[in-house]
């Protein structure tokens, strides 16, 4: 990894684990725990090539080879043109 943020220049980063959504088309999945190394600044996030890869293929397993899944969520989907002004 570099030695300082890409984003905003600190050099400063903590290790943490967090909840990251993946998207691929209309394919969704949300990874909680996933480890990745933060800015203590602006909270830029950076993941290694094997972690993504690993949640990549999950995706494909899911989708496409219709593997169990732990969880189902279901979620709204809005055109912002159409919400309701406040």
């Amino acid at each position: 990894m570099n030695e300082s943020c890409n984003f905003c220049g600190n050099k400063n980063f903590q290790d943490k684990n967090i909840q990251y959504i993946y998207r691929r088309s209309e394919q969704f999945l949300i990874a909680n725990d996933v480890p990745c190394v933060q800015c203590e600044y602006c909270g830029e996030q950076y993941f290694r090539a094997d972690i993504l890869k690993k949640i990549e293929k999950e995706v494909n397993e899911i989708y496409s080879l219709k593997k169990k899944i732990k969880r189902e969520i279901s979620v709204p989907v809005e055109h912002y043109i159409e919400l309701q002004p406040a």
